[in-house]
């Protein structure tokens, strides 16, 4: 009797202490209560708590990082850093108040090269030429005055009507620029030479006059080859 009041008494022990459990849990460890169970929940909520905390101020963290990056690259679309841009250099070209000098075709050097050349080469013919100075009337036996008939008479060449001009520094301001005269008057035999040096389209030519005072004047193309080739060689020098 006594035995089966124990068991009675542990029996009701056992279910009470069930009523009291909501949870009980078999494991290889033995019966878990409910009690035991609660605490771990209990302890799963920190770690979950702590790992959610965790999580949200790893993405509290990056959402702060993020907008910083996306303001940064709109300030570097909307406001470019300027481009170093190469300064050009002005170039100023240099005019030249001076206006280019026009080539003299005859110089006074020449002047004089021709004036000593004529001296020996009339020498050789036992002649004797005055040249016109520039300022002095060269007179002709025939009562011709240079360069003054220039411009009082007409000239002829191979019957063909041709102008002449005074012009010292060979300056292209007729059909024949006359840049020296040179004249022989023969007194014994009432005849004289005069040639007449020109330059005929900025090219050496020498004219020679030797007839009557008429008019137009006849002139011809000398045609002694050493005063030719003399003269063509002063002229065209530099």
């Amino acid at each position: 009797m006594k035995k089966r009041m124990l068991v009675g008494i542990t029996a009701l022990l056992v279910t009470t202490l069930l009523a009291g459990c909501s949870n009980i849990k078999f494991d290889k460890d033995g019966i878990r209560f409910g009690s035991s169970s609660k605490v771990e929940e209990k302890a799963a909520k920190k770690s979950s708590s702590k790992s959610s905390s965790s999580s949200t101020a790893k993405t509290v963290k990056k959402a702060a990082v993020k907008p910083s990056k996306i303001k940064d690259k709109k300030k570097s679309k909307t406001s470019p850093e300027p481009k170093k841009t190469k300064k050009k250099k002005k170039v100023v070209k240099k005019v030249n108040s001076k206006k280019k000098k026009v080539a003299t075709l005859w110089t006074g050097k020449k002047d004089q090269q021709l004036s000593s050349f004529v001296a020996s080469w009339s020498q050789n013919l036992q002649q004797q030429y005055q040249k016109y100075d520039g300022q002095n009337s060269l007179k002709a036996i025939n009562g011709l005055s240079y360069p003054d008939v220039f411009t009082q008479r007409s000239f002829t060449l191979n019957n063909r009507n041709i102008e002449l001009r005074w012009s010292p520094k060979g300056k292209n301001i007729a059909q024949y620029n006359v840049v020296a005269i040179y004249n022989d008057n023969f007194k014994d035999k009432n005849w004289h030479l005069t040639y007449l040096f020109c330059l005929h389209n900025k090219k050496p030519i020498v004219l020679l006059e030797q007839g009557h005072n008429t008019n137009p004047i006849i002139v011809t193309v000398a045609k002694d080859s050493v005063l030719k080739n003399g003269f063509a060689k002063i002229a065209n020098s530099r």
